[in-house]
This record gives C-alpha cells, sequence and structure tokens, in this order.
C-alpha cells in the first residue's frame, strides 16, 4: 500500500495530514470514470458481451461498488481509498467504529454517490426537454434550475472544511464525515504474515490466500486506474495544431466581385491577415 511507502519514519501524529486525505478523495473519484473507460473499451470489442453493462453501469458499479466497500469498511473500518493510503475511520466521540458507523459509511460511499449521478442525469435530461420546448412539468424546471446552486454549495462546504481541517480547527476534512461524526486516523499495521512453506505444511487456508491475492490486486489496479482517467485526460485535450488542414471551398458568383475586398468595410485589403484558428 502506499502508506508503507510514504511512512518509512514512525509517525506519532494521529491526525493525517490534508494531502493524505485529499488523495484518497481523489482516489474514491477516480474509480468511476476509469471503470467506465475500461467498460466502453470492453463493448466496443465486443458489443454482444458487454454492450448490457454501458446501458446499465450505474447499476453495474453500484453492485461493485458496494462488494468491495462493504469488504474494506468491515475488515478495516475505511473506503478502499483510504485504506490504500492507509487511513481508516473512527468516532469522534468514542474513538471506535461502531456496526451503525459501518453501516452509514456504506450509505455515505456507495449510496448516496449513485443516487446523485441518477439525479444529474435526470436534470440533464429534463433541461435537454426543456431547451427543446419540450412540456416539462414545474417542479421538475426547479430542480433543474436548483442544482447548480446546490453543488456550488456543497462545494463551498467542502472548501471551507479543507481550510478548517488545515488550521486544524476541525478534526474532519469533510462534510460527509463531519455530519457523520467521523474522522480519519492511521491504520494499524497488523497484516497477516505467511510464506510458501506455511502454505506446504497446510497452516494457510487457501480462502486466505485468495483473499490477499484479491486485495493486492485491488490495491495495484488503484494505479492503473488512476492511469486510464489521466490518460483519458490527455486524449481529450489533444493538439490543435495536428488538425488536418481542410480544402479551400469553391468559388461563387462573389468571389471576384469581392476579391481583395475586406468583407466588413468593403475597403481594399492594406494588410492581408488571416485569422489563425480558421484561416
Amino acid at each position: 500500500m502506499a502508506a508503507k511507502g510514504a511512512h518509512i519514519t514512525p509517525n506519532i501524529e494521529v491526525k493525517p495530514s490534508l494531502f493524505e486525505v485529499l488523495a484518497a478523495d481523489s482516489l474514491n473519484i477516480t474509480f468511476y470514470p476509469a471503470i467506465k473507460r475500461v467498460v466502453d473499451f470492453l463493448a466496443t470489442a465486443k458489443p454482444a458481451v458487454f454492450g448490457g453493462l454501458v446501458r446499465y453501469y450505474d447499476e453495474f458499479y453500484l453492485v461493485f461498488n458496494g462488494l468491495v466497500q462493504g469488504y474494506y469498511i468491515k475488515q478495516y473500518g475505511g473506503s478502499l481509498a483510504e485504506v490504500f493510503y492507509g487511513l481508516t475511520r473512527q468516532s469522534l466521540r468514542s474513538k471506535t467504529f461502531s456496526r451503525k458507523d459501518r453501516n452509514w459509511s456504506f450509505v455515505v460511499l456507495v449510496l448516496v454517490p449513485y443516487a446523485v449521478r441518477k439525479l444529474e442525469k435526470a436534470c440533464a435530461r429534463w433541461k435537454e426537454d426543456y431547451e427543446n420546448a419540450k412540456h416539462v412539468p414545474a417542479h421538475r424546471k426547479q430542480l433543474f434550475r436548483l442544482l447548480p446552486y446546490l453543488q456550488a454549495c456543497y462545494e463551498g462546504a467542502k472548501l471551507i472544511n479543507y481550510v478548517s481541517y488545515l488550521a486544524n480547527v476541525t478534526k474532519t476534512h469533510s462534510p460527509s464525515l463531519r455530519v457523520l461524526e467521523l474522522g480519519l486516523t492511521y491504520l494499524s499495521e497488523e497484516e497477516e504474515s505467511w510464506s510458501f512453506k506455511d502454505v506446504l505444511q497446510g497452516k494457510v487456508r487457501v480462502a486466505t490466500m485468495i483473499s490477499a491475492a484479491l486485495l493486492r490486486w485491488l490495491e495495484l489496479s488503484a494505479f492503473f486506474l488512476q492511469f486510464i482517467e489521466w490518460w483519458q485526460t490527455e486524449a481529450n485535450i489533444g493538439d490543435l495544431s495536428k488538425l488536418p488542414i481542410p480544402d479551400a471551398p469553391d468559388q461563387d458568383s462573389n468571389a471576384n466581385k469581392y476579391a481583395n475586398v475586406c468583407p466588413i468595410c468593403l475597403q481594399k485589403h492594406i494588410i492581408p491577415t488571416a485569422v489563425s484558428v480558421s484561416g
């Protein structure tokens, strides 16, 4: 895990730094678009087999995210991204992580993002229908108009929490964790170690080996998913200088009439120029 490389020397500070918690949040956000890119690639290669995953990707990701996050919350007391960076959750009052805390954490990490994505897509669809002069109920118009302000308020609350956390005013960096009265602390290193000799002697269960292999695969896949997201971002930016040059249009009846004449002021050209974007 990344925590092993980040903490070479013992760290007596219980409260993680802002950079660590932001890195965990960033990794958690990366999972959805990165896995979607993989699903889109598979659907392009095998549309008959993976086409359904594209149509119902939100539901597929809900099940996948629920299984992964549920396991990490139960076993390590934190999300996959938090455990990847060596962090775990605990109550700000009791310094424990109760069953109630696990259940609410599962709701915030799995169910709430799914509901928010569905709401955003529905509002985008209603807004498009409204702009195309289709009938949209009044309450839906109010909702898609209000949604950007709600998102701005939430982002503002996140920024305030970041600053407060950095200034040691609050013990949690996230509005959701603040509502749940949970904080992040460093995960204790209590990993089960075993060797091939223990495997040959039958001291290690097959389920334990499979579980350890899957966990290592998930943690290594986090780097791969971040690379996919970076690659997609770079591909979307592109290079305008490499775009093909279009052919000149055919001349019409006004071509000779307005030759060497500015189309705006209808005067002769003094300094011939061309727009670098369109030519």
